[in-house]
């Protein structure tokens, strides 16, 4: 698979990355010399990687924005009962604060998810890693100095 853009990670921070666009290798036209991408993949800077614009699947979009908040009050209540089992203590103040907390935690992904994939449609996202080829000459006989 040839990813359309290609391009030196120079940062990354999470699941964001910023991709230094090559122009050589590229055949798309007319975008930014530096890209604000996605990254899934496990690329460390100094990698050449391969960039797409990739569209978010509406479902899945409002699986995240629906889900989320539900499965922090969830985790909420959980946390909050196992820290009421732990201290031996009255539950209802731990599952209350927990599910404050988780909720907060997944409203604020949320609000980050949206702003970032669903606002601004069709996405950069890293796709590959570029490995320069390596070359084995087969017809190479080890000299004598090496034995």
């Amino acid at each position: 698979m040839a990813a359309e853009i290609k391009g030196l990670l120079i940062k990354k921070y999470g699941e964001r990355a910023e991709v230094k666009v090559d122009r050589t290798q590229t055949k798309v036209t007319g975008i930014p010399k530096y890209l604000d991408c996605w990254c899934p993949i496990n690329a460390k800077v100094g990698d050449v990687v391969g960039v797409e614009y990739q569209e978010l699947e509406k479902r899945k979009g409002q699986m995240v924005i629906y889900g989320f908040p539900v499965l922090g009050v969830v985790a909420g209540y959980a946390f909050g009962q196992s820290l009421a089992t732990f201290f031996h203590m009255d539950a209802l103040w731990f599952i209350v604060g927990g599910i404050v907390l988780w909720t907060f935690i997944a409203l604020n992904y949320v609000r980050t998810f949206k702003r970032d994939a669903i606002r601004q449609g069709a996405q950069p996202v890293v796709v590959e890693i570029d490995v320069p080829e390596m070359t084995i000459d087969l017809n190479d006989k080890p000299s004598e100095e090496s034995k």
